[in-house]
């Protein structure tokens, strides 16, 4: 049978391993350049038919087009990117994996694994869906493939909304450190060669490094997913309080002008506090894309220290090969490659975890702010309430008093929830030790270099 055949799935679909990585590297336009036995065995095609192919010679028929699409445009602008995705080997069968590709200096490298995760499930049935509407679209519509692709997209991101995922990045970040999770610590496990000697051994070594420091990474990061969740939650509560303060001093307002003939002091003192009033609102509205900036912040950080986790695992699983003579000491040249993808994503974690770090830092100064105007504008509450009291005008303003009474209980409430976001917010920053990291990716690259010298 030739490459170009067309092959029809079967059905059969294969099993792989939560220890067992593909990996393959092509060039800008899709061309395979390389790909470890993994790749061989489970494609059934032998290294000589892949070299030089298109690597959608894997691709499965039921496979929405917007899937595709969603990568190609994440890889095209410079960005990792990651799916689910099913594929056809050359005797039909099938076999689902989770794939993240890389941009590289000559081209695109691609790490995947077995999908484990409980997100899985609902994304085959997404898919099916998705793979039907598209079908629709190109039968009776006669919708092109980029059409059909944009048709794709949107039913893609309707059906992960439903699901919960704000945006595709949402979901990416969830389901790379999902699959992650779910096949637990391997360079320092499965991966292990306890019997390794020389350069192949500072290989596993400095991999098994890497894992620990990236696993205390990911575990810190837990902390800032519940807080960026939590943060959300919080904005909403912020900015509904902004909202009550303003017909809080509204009704006040309100109140003073109907006694202003015989207490004008109300509607002086109602007068004034509404320039507290006004400056909390306008520094609690600048906390909601400020947290949501901060989120995003969060969710690219998780993404990066995962993918770094997957590329870690790949330079584990080629050293491993070797000593167990599965591969020769050739098969390291691809792990310079994987060292440069991780020393990238240090650079970008380091980076994102300044912004995450400043994002925070400039919410404590917006929640300051806002705590001191509320703490005026409750004195000035305090003070008007008073002076109700003081010229007997609480018959007229009775219909008033309740709601007034009840906002500047909620205003009490409000300063307390702020305050314990701004001490939560300042023990939230975690310092990021980038040199660290980058001394074991040296190490990892020096060792695979010296293992095929040696060789």
């Amino acid at each position: 049978m030739s490459l170009g055949e067309f092959r029809m799935p079967t059905g059969a679909e294969q099993f792989i391993g939560s220890e067992e990585l593909f990996f393959s590297t092509t060039d800008r336009r899709g061309l395979i350049r390389s790909g470890n036995s993994v790749f061989v065995r489970t494609s059934r095609f032998s290294l000589d038919e892949l070299t030089g192919a298109p690597h959608n010679i894997v691709r499965h028929p039921d496979m929405p087009a917007g899937v595709f699409r969603l990568m190609w445009d994440r890889l095209l602008s410079g960005r990792p990117a990651g799916a689910y995705v099913q594929n056809l080997a050359k005797d039909g069968s099938n076999y689902w994996v989770f794939a993240t590709m890389t941009p590289s200096a000559e081209g695109f490298l691609s790490v995947r694994m077995a999908p484990r995760s409980e997100l899985f499930d609902e994304v085959k049935r997404i898919y099916k869906y998705v793979a039907d509407v598209e079908a629709e679209a190109a039968e009776r519509h006669g919708m092109n493939r980029r059409e059909v692709a944009v048709v794709g997209i949107r039913q893609l991101e309707q059906h992960l909304g439903e699901l919960g995922f704000r945006s595709h990045d949402d979901f990416l970040t969830e389901a790379l450190a999902g699959e992650i999770a779910a096949r637990g610590r391997l360079a320092s496990s499965a991966y292990a060669r306890p019997e390794a000697r020389g350069p192949i051994a500072e290989v596993l070594a400095g991999a098994g490094a890497l894992e620990a420091m990236l696993t205390d990474l990911v575990e810190r990061l837990e902390s800032y997913r519940l807080l960026s969740d939590r943060l959300l939650r919080s904005s909403t509560q912020v900015l509904d309080m902004s909202r009550r303060l303003d017909h809080t001093v509204a009704a006040a307002q309100t109140a003073s002008e109907r006694v202003a003939d015989t207490a004008p002091v109300l509607h002086n003192v109602a007068r004034v506090m509404a320039t507290p009033t006004s400056t909390a609102v306008d520094t609690l509205e600048r906390l909601v894309p400020r947290l949501t900036a901060l989120r995003s912040y969060i969710a690219d950080l998780r993404f990066r220290i995962a993918l770094a986790n997957v590329h870690n695992d790949m330079v584990a699983a080629f050293a491993a090969e070797v000593v167990d003579g599965l591969a020769p000491s050739t098969s390291l040249s691809e792990v310079p490659l994987l060292c440069d993808a991780v020393h990238e994503s240090v650079l970008e974690m380091s980076a994102r975890a300044q912004q995450v770090n400043q994002e925070l830092h400039a919410i404590v100064s917006e929640v300051a702010v806002a705590g001191e105007r509320l703490a005026d504008f409750r004195r000035f509450l305090g003070q008007w309430r008073i002076l109700v009291m003081r010229n007997r005008a609480e018959s007229a303003l009775a219909d008033l008093m309740g709601p007034i009474d009840d906002e500047f209980a909620a205003s009490w409430d409000g300063m307390d929830m702020l305050h314990a976001l701004g001490k939560e917010f300042e023990s939230a920053a975690v310092p990021f030790d980038v040199d660290a990291l980058a001394t074991q990716v040296a190490r990892i690259r020096a060792g695979a270099v010296g293992s095929r010298e040696a060789a």
